[in-house]
């Protein structure tokens, strides 16, 4: 690399030389969000063929989701959906900066896969 080098952002009005007040916002949208919540919901472990599925409506740098996650039966359904709703809506808060104002979490129960038990011969 040579010294003359520069980066777009060492041109005059690209943004360093301002405030970060004055350099404009970052906007999610409804469905970037969307994506975010399915994403923690399915880093939580969630059970079911298609994967949690969500809505998000963002207005103002809050949000305000739901949530459809499969959790496997039988189990702890009550403690798992609590668990779940919680790291949630912290993981989204953590990635977006939004702040998660309602999540509404619809549990659907599905069958735990049936163990196979091997047998040696």
């Amino acid at each position: 690399m040579t010294d003359d080098a520069f980066a777009l952002a060492d041109l005059p009005g690209s943004g360093s030389d301002r405030p970060p007040e004055d350099r404009g916002a970052l906007r999610l949208s409804d469905t970037a969000v969307a994506r975010v919540l399915e994403g923690a919901a399915r880093a939580c472990g969630t059970a079911g063929p298609k994967g949690p599925r969500a809505k998000a409506t963002v207005r103002h740098g809050r949000i305000w989701a739901s949530l459809d996650v499969a959790l496997a039966w039988p189990g702890p359904i009550a403690a798992t959906a609590r668990e779940l709703t919680g790291r949630v809506r912290s993981e989204t808060a953590r990635i977006t900066g939004y702040d998660v104002v309602a999540l509404d979490v619809a549990v659907r129960l599905v069958d735990a896969p049936a163990r196979v038990e091997r047998r040696v011969r």
